[in-house]
C-alpha cells in the first residue's frame, strides 16, 4: 500500500514468490472524507485519505479506539458510501455503485471475517459456509463449502456447530465463509481478538498461506503490534488521518 503523496511506508515481511498475482491496484483512495453527526457534535472520522494498496498486498492498519479504522473498512466493503472523494476496488467505482450492483459487489469482491466470528448457532460449520455460497447461486454450494472447511483444517468438523468449536476453530469457519465466493480482497477486522495467543497466530498463518495461494488483497485491522508486524506494509490511523 502507498500513500499518494508524502510519506513512506513501512515493510514489515517479504512478498512470496509463488504468490498468485493479480494485476492493478486492488484498493485506491482520493481524498476521502467521512463525517458523522453525534448530537450537535460532527465527528470526522476520516479526513482527505489518499492511498494505494496493490492487487495481491498484504497490509495492516493500526490505530486507537476511534481512529477511524472500522469506518474505512466499512467504506471499502460497500456497507458505507464514502460522503466526499473516490474509492475504487479493482474495477468498481463505490461512489455509483447502487442497489443490485452494489449488493453482488459485496457477495463476490469482498471477503469479511470479523472479531466476533458472526456465525449462526444453529447452522453447522457446513451449514454456515454454505448459506454464505448460497447469495450467489451456482452448482454444488455443499461440495464447495466441504472443500473450503477441509482446506482451513476443519474437515472433522463439518456438522460441528458454533457453541462445540473452539475460538480458533470458529474463526476458521469465517475464513472458509469469506472464501466461498473467491473474493479478490479480504477485510479481516481485529481476527485475532478473541483469541488465546498461540490460536491468533495459527489463525494469522491460516490467512497468509490462504492469501499467498490464492493472490487476494488481505487488509487487517489490528490494536496488536505483532499482528501488525506480520504485514508487507502497515499503515496507522489516528484521528481519521492516514500515518505511513
Amino acid at each position: 500500500m502507498r500513500l499518494i503523496g508524502p510519506g513512506l511506508a513501512s515493510r514489515g515481511g517479504v512478498a512470496h514468490a509463488s504468490k498468485v498475482t493479480r494485476l492493478g491496484s486492488a484498493i485506491r483512495l482520493q481524498r476521502v472524507n467521512h463525517v458523522y453527526q453525534s448530537g450537535r457534535v460532527t465527528v470526522e472520522a476520516l479526513h482527505d485519505i489518499d492511498l494505494e494498496i496493490p492487487a495481491s498486498g498484504y497490509v495492516a492498519l493500526t490505530g486507537p479506539s476511534g481512529a477511524g479504522k472500522s469506518t474505512l473498512l466499512s467504506l471499502i466493503g460497500g456497507l458505507e458510501r464514502p460522503q466526499k472523494g473516490d474509492l475504487f476496488v479493482g474495477d468498481h467505482d463505490l461512489q455509483q455503485l447502487r442497489g443490485d450492483a452494489l449488493a453482488a459487489y459485496r457477495r463476490t469482491t469482498i471477503g469479511f471475517v470479523f472479531q466476533h466470528f458472526g456465525l449462526l448457532d444453529l447452522l453447522s460449520a457446513r451449514e454456515n459456509v454454505q448459506l454464505a455460497a448460497s447469495l450467489s447461486p451456482s452448482k454444488g454450494q455443499r461440495q464447495r463449502a466441504e472443500q473450503l472447511l477441509d482446506e482451513v483444517g476443519l474437515k472433522d468438523r463439518f456438522e460441528h456447530r458454533p457453541g462445540q468449536l473452539s475460538g480458533g476453530e470458529r474463526q476458521r469457519v469465517a475464513i472458509a465463509r469469506a472464501l466461498v465466493n473467491d473474493p479478490s480482497v479480504i477485510l479481516a477486522d481485529e481476527p485475532t481478538g478473541n483469541l488465546d495467543a498461540a490460536s491468533g497466530m495459527r489463525v494469522l498463518d491460516l490467512l497468509e498461506r490462504l492469501r499467498t495461494q490464492r493472490g487476494c488483497t488481505l487488509l487487517v485491522v489490528t490494536h496488536n503490534e505483532a499482528v501488525a508486524q506480520r504485514a508487507e506494509e502497515r499503515y496507522r490511523l489516528d484521528a481519521g488521518r492516514l500515518i505511513a
